[in-house]
């Protein structure tokens, strides 16, 4: 069975191949509503805007793990990816990819081992037996064509860009909008570093250099001259 739903501004899939209990996409989906509902920045009653307007007297053991969280992977990435950029925490950059590993945590306890679920162009794939997923990259110049198709039985692809949402990611560093590529894609056996790292890749000059050294995770870059530069088999 597979369902569609909006959540995050977006359109997300969970795909569960034999499962006929629309139970556990109805929990996977609150889930996810949850989350969207406590960390957007969007929300006036969210966690997140409450505790930049000092509306949140105290602060939940969930929320100080994002934070620390997002602290760390500033640190990791040199500073690319933060949550701080501007003069308020914003940590969708990490949130997104941590609701998806939130949403797998809800199918597994279910009893289900083998699903594919995807947020944007964040996809999280799991296969118990020898379900190989294909799943494609989308080409920053024309979302109906695939830059590539990647098969797996299990890991994650994190893709940021600006074709779907328009220039909505800043370069911690300058301040201004990041301008160094035109889409950055990452595979890797785990969504939330997946994320991080393609929100931090895409603000680099230097993001191959910087991703050459996370050697769980591959990469597919599209500079602003649509030439590729990737370290995925042909």
């Amino acid at each position: 069975m597979r369902q569609t739903f909006h959540v995050m501004g977006t359109v997300a899939s969970l795909d569960i191949p034999g499962c006929e209990d629309g139970d556990v996409f109805k929990a996977a989906f609150e889930r996810l509503h949850k989350i969207d509902e406590d960390y957007s920045p969007f929300k006036p009653t969210s966690l997140v805007s409450r505790f930049n307007e000092n509306k949140l007297k105290k602060p939940g053991p969930e929320f100080q793990k994002i934070v620390t969280a997002c602290q760390q992977w500033q640190k990791a990435t040199d500073g690319y990816f933060s949550a701080w950029y501007g003069k308020e925490f914003e940590p969708s950059g990490y949130v997104k990819g941590w609701a998806i590993d939130e949403a797998a945590k809800v199918i597994k306890k279910a009893g289900y081992k083998t699903y594919c679920l995807g947020i944007g162009g964040d996809v999280l794939a799991a296969s118990a037996g020898e379900k190989i997923w294909k799943v494609g990259i989308q080409d920053p110049r024309n979302p109906k064509r695939l830059l590539q198709a990647v098969h797996m039985s299990s890991g994650a692809i994190a893709t940021s860009g600006a074709y779907e949402r328009g220039a909505h990611i800043i370069n911690p560093k300058t301040g201004t909008t990041a301008k160094a590529w035109k889409s950055v894609s990452i595979i890797g056996p785990d969504i939330i570093s997946a994320d991080v790292l393609a929100t931090a890749a895409f603000a680099m000059e230097g993001a191959p250099e910087f991703l050459d050294g996370w050697h769980e995770y591959n990469y597919l870059l599209v500079d602003p001259k649509n030439r590729q530069v990737t370290n995925l088999a042909a």
